[in-house]
């Protein structure tokens, strides 16, 4: 009896060890963030209004852990948000880390697991919702990439719609004008009947009417939506509060999963950088 309750002490001592360690790492690597953020913010006549750990993960390599900041500064009155990554481990911390077998960073591993908000009737595109596995994918209809990706994907689970359900999001970027009116315009067709009209879109590919780069009239990207759908959609109904809270719930929804780029696909609820996985279970 004595033994094990000798046993039994000394487990929960080690685990309170582990614990008051691994809780030195966090305020160790937050102390170091924050130094090093306040230096460059301050050389810039900046300011720092917060810096705060969003994600912690347990890289399980010889006792490392990775994290993610969220970091809000304002310099010469404009504000800038944006994330940074770092690991370590106990008396070390790095801001980059490689695994040696595989030749990639662990970077890739540092996004949340996707929780079960993401998984809506309503984001559903192709597929079971009741199916065993899913994919969400976060997408802008100009992307080249998506375009190249996305109906693949798409048309792939549609042939097989009992093992994986297809979750869409409008991820339009910046860097395509006219991509929030296309994605809009997507969603207000598909509220008028129009079925598969995300593949529809991307089959078009509205790149080939227009530099999506460089074309800034949104009226001639809905004109042109509007043609191919026959369509009667008017720049009032893309600029109502409706649809700029529709949209804006997607693009939260990709923020808080980490997403700063198109296609990025999470399968069964983890990153995929290689944007395959789920061709495993097609049959």
């Amino acid at each position: 009896m004595m033994k094990s309750l000798t046993l039994k002490s000394l487990t929960i001592i080690s685990l309170l060890s582990s614990s008051l360690a691994a809780n030195q790492i966090d305020d160790d690597v937050l102390k170091y963030e924050k130094q090093r953020i306040h230096r460059a913010v301050n050389r810039a006549n900046g300011e720092v209004n917060s810096i705060n750990i969003v994600l912690k993960k347990d890289l399980e390599t010889d006792g490392w852990y990775g994290y993610v900041f969220n970091i809000d500064v304002s310099i010469q009155d404009k504000k800038i948000t944006q994330k940074d990554t770092l690991f370590a481990k106990e008396g070390l911390i790095s801001p980059e880390l490689i695994n040696s077998k595989t030749k990639r960073s662990f970077k890739d591993l540092m996004y949340p697991t996707l929780s079960k908000d993401y998984f809506s009737k309503k984001h559903l595109i192709a597929g079971n919702p009741n199916a065993k596995h899913s994919l969400v994918v976060f997408s802008d209809p100009l992307c080249p990439i998506c375009i190249d990706e996305v109906p693949f994907i798409i048309k792939n689970i549609m042939k097989n719609p009992d093992n994986i359900a297809l979750y869409y999001y409008h991820m339009p970027l910046n860097m395509h004008p006219t991509a929030r009116t296309l994605s809009k315009a997507a969603m207000i067709a598909k509220e008028q009947g129009i079925k598969n009209i995300d593949l529809k879109v991307y089959d078009t590919n509205f790149g080939n009417f227009y530099d999506p780069y460089k074309e800034k009239d949104n009226q001639k990207a809905l004109d042109f939506f509007n043609k191919t759908f026959k369509t009667k959609i008017t720049m009032k109904q893309i600029d109502s509060k409706e649809l700029n809270d529709k949209l804006k719930h997607d693009l939260d929804m990709s923020e808080k999963a980490f997403v700063n780029g198109t296609p990025t696909l999470f399968f069964d609820g983890v990153i995929d950088k290689n944007r395959s996985k789920y061709e495993e279970f097609l049959k």
